[in-house]
């Protein structure tokens, strides 16, 4: 995959993202359970995905999967994340929700990048930690905005 393409992909993960988190409030709102609504989330994630395997005729990776079963924590950790979401986006708000989110989603992923454990190991340069701290910094000027 070469860099723009990469670049442009994540931008859409972005806004899908935004666009994600925006239905949640309303969404949790009407079935008053942010469980059940993650529930709902990932059964209709799950039908979408699945009828594009079915469609692309891609293989499962099931022996991969056999070998590395504790990946599908993945799935778990989205079960988490659709839930927190849900319970404070309309309490704290898109804007804010997100930038906590992604200030808190940066550090734990240049750690995660330094330690190694993903099988690939990105150094914690100065420019690194310096770009983490002013979106850190920006996070808390959009949390800052003088409600709580």
């Amino acid at each position: 995959m070469s860099t723009p393409l990469a670049v442009v992909l994540a931008a859409v993960g972005g806004a899908l993202i935004a666009t994600q988190g925006a239905l949640f409030g309303p969404f949790s709102e009407r079935v008053r359970n942010v469980m059940v609504m993650a529930l709902w989330v990932h059964v209709a994630g799950a039908i979408f995905a699945g009828a594009i395997v079915l469609l692309g005729r891609y293989e499962l990776g099931i022996t991969e999967l056999r070998n590395a079963p504790w990946l599908l924590l993945a799935g778990v950790a989205g079960v988490g994340i659709v839930a927190s979401v849900g319970a404070v986006v309309g309490y704290l708000g898109l804007g804010t929700t997100l930038a906590v989110l992604t200030g808190v989603q940066l550090l734990i992923a240049l750690l995660l990048d330094a330690s190694g454990i993903l099988e690939r190991t990105v150094e914690l340069s100065p420019s690194r930690l310096l770009g983490a701290a002013m979106i850190v910094g920006g996070v808390l000027l959009v949390f800052g905005r003088g409600e709580a």
